[in-house]
């Protein structure tokens, strides 16, 4: 995460959060403390604002897959060797969960499955099957991260449970999403856990980051605003089509159900129906 004396940016993986930390750097100083960890109780002493940053859930899933096939990314290494790994398990943020996490796990025999849908970054099929195994539980073991282990896992996917985790739950603690059966016990929690204040989206990052700075009492200069609206985004993935080329109807109807609470929250539209909708604007930047 990202902290100054009064802002706190928690980082979703794979939602514009190394872009998002450089122009913080910039705009408002800090520091970087842990890499998509959770906040810890001291953030919540102060009077701190919390940043947080969400994505499409479709092209948060391709973006995941196109890192890999760049041969980058924690996924991306535990899922593609074989055996035990060590890494992955949040040795940094929480050694004692981390340790647990190792002792509970089982030997990964489905590395050259992934390795093979990671062939080619161009290649929709390998996309689709990468998907499937993403949702089906036999392979949640491989990735780790306490996501096979979590009753959430049976409700909702790895981009909500990565939301739910780092939004909704402070210092290192992910328990009470294990109580979590049913999609309205999902909103539910949200609604009363979630602390953030100002989301950014990706697809509006620049936008977006500086209406919530200017909401949080930090003016940007125009001149400022046109630098970084010039700057080119960083550490991207080599893909070169977009979402609707990947997806099918069931990888696409896959999607709509696993991660429903992030697409009726922030108004995400599926990309086969987007043809339907050329008049659709993101909606307004939301608050928790």
């Amino acid at each position: 995460m990202f902290v100054s004396d009064k802002l706190a940016f928690i980082e979703l993986h794979k939602t514009g959060c190394t872009h998002i930390r450089s122009l913080l750097t910039d705009l408002v100083g800090g520091e970087l403390a842990g890499k998509h960890n959770q906040a810890d109780a001291e953030l919540f002493t102060g009077n701190r604002v919390f940043l947080g940053s969400v994505r499409d859930p479709w092209d948060w899933y391709v973006s995941l897959w196109a890192y890999g096939c760049d041969r980058k990314g924690i996924v991306y290494g535990k899922v593609t060797r074989g055996g035990y790994t060590l890494r992955g398990h949040g040795w940094r943020d929480d050694p004692y969960q981390a340790l647990r996490e190792l002792l509970a796990a089982r030997p990964n025999t489905h590395a050259g499955e992934w390795q093979r849908t990671y062939r080619d970054v161009n290649d929709a099929g390998a996309f689709r099957q990468w998907l499937r195994m993403m949702h089906d539980e036999r392979y949640w073991p491989d990735f780790g991260q306490g996501y096979g282990r979590s009753s959430l896992s049976r409700l909702a996917g790895l981009f909500t449970y990565r939301y739910m985790k780092l939004f909704t739950c402070r210092d290192g603690e992910a328990h009470g999403l294990d109580g979590i059966a049913t999609f309205e016990q999902l909103v539910e929690h949200d609604r009363e856990h979630c602390f953030i204040d100002h989301f950014i989206r990706n697809e509006n990052l620049e936008a977006d980051l500086f209406l919530a700075l200017e909401r949080s009492g930090f003016e940007v200069a125009a001149k400022t605003k046109a630098d970084i609206l010039a700057r080119a985004r960083t550490n991207t993935s080599s893909r070169r089509h977009g979402p609707d080329y990947y997806y099918d109807d069931a990888t696409e109807r896959l999607v709509l159900d696993r991660d429903r609470l992030l697409i009726e929250k922030f108004g995400y539209v599926a990309p086969g129906a987007r043809g339907q909708h050329p008049d659709q604007r993101l909606p307004e930047p939301l608050q928790a």
